[in-house]
């Protein structure tokens, strides 16, 4: 009894009985592709509050505002910071106690010199050229003094600078306000919440993969993503665990997904990777070609 050798277009292995025994063939055509279900999650997404209490003085957003990066968001009350501030520059600005001391300094030089000329006539006595260098030593020390306190006066005014940016948050990047958790006028604490600001121009996800296909994986690979409101999308791998979940056997995989079409995050999307389908198929295929010969030995 002789069979030849034929293709099977079913997705399941199928059962051939030759002679006495049983032969399960593998077949390709049709095979099943594989996704895993996950969560679109914004790119970024941060809630912002500010390092110490205050009472909110201006919010020129609203929820649902697109923001660029930068753009101030939310500021308290800095109306005694400002104050400082001012005086702070006034005091930065101001160089005259370094030009006095520079004056002081050139006037003792000249002193100086005419004393030791005075010495060398015998016009002046040895404890007056002592008394006239240590001046000049002295205006030397007074102007270093004086550059220094200015020097100082600068980092101040940054300081008074940085406490008025302090009661301001503005955007760390572009993106979308998604929440306001206060108004003018109300007092926050320090760390309260105060916005949330989003950035859906791309998704990431993060897929729960079996272990046995994660590992086959790589960074920079595509992943196809399916998301529940409709459409597909190309995303990439950008990032693989390096502990498994040992209760589920899965490694979470980080794909990546531009999102051009505005669609929200939060919404379930189903992911599959070709490159391990690619290699399944592979597979599949030597295996049907394997059985197939295995048919045909038993067949004869």
């Amino acid at each position: 009894m002789r069979f030849a050798a034929a293709r099977f277009p079913f997705a399941a292995a199928i059962p051939m009985i030759v002679g006495w025994g049983l032969v399960l063939l593998p077949t390709v055509a049709g095979a099943k592709s594989l996704s895993y279900p996950a969560v679109a999650q914004p790119r970024r997404d941060v809630i912002l509050a500010f390092a110490r209490p205050g009472v909110v003085a201006a919010m020129p957003v609203r929820r649902g505002s697109a923001v660029r990066a930068g753009q101030l968001l939310v500021s308290l009350n800095t109306s005694r910071q400002i104050l400082r501030m001012r005086i702070a520059k006034l005091t930065a600005e101001s160089t005259l106690k370094v030009q006095a001391a520079d004056a002081q300094l050139r006037h003792d030089v000249v002193d100086l010199q005419q004393t030791q000329w005075a010495f060398t006539q015998k016009a002046a006595t040895a404890f007056e050229l002592q008394r006239a260098k240590l001046k000049v030593t002295i205006a030397r020390l007074s102007l270093a003094l004086a550059d220094l306190k200015h020097k100082n006066d600068l980092l101040e005014y940054s300081l008074a600078q940085l406490a008025v940016r302090r009661r301001q948050i503005r955007a760390p990047f572009a993106g979308i306000i998604e929440v306001r958790y206060t108004h003018v006028g109300q007092s926050v604490n320090a760390f309260q919440k105060v916005l949330r600001l989003v950035q859906t121009t791309a998704f990431k996800i993060h897929v729960p993969v079996p272990l046995a296909v994660a590992i086959k994986l790589r960074i920079g690979e595509s992943a196809m993503v399916r998301f529940a409101t409709g459409g597909t999308a190309v995303g990439k791998i950008n990032g693989i665990a390096s502990v498994a979940d040992s209760a589920s056997g899965t490694l979470l995989v980080h794909v990546q997904v531009p999102n051009p079409n505005h669609l929200p995050a939060g919404q379930q999307v189903s992911v599959r990777f070709p490159a391990t389908e690619s290699a399944e198929t592979s597979n599949q295929r030597h295996e049907t070609s394997r059985a197939t010969v295995g048919v045909n030995k038993v067949a004869n």
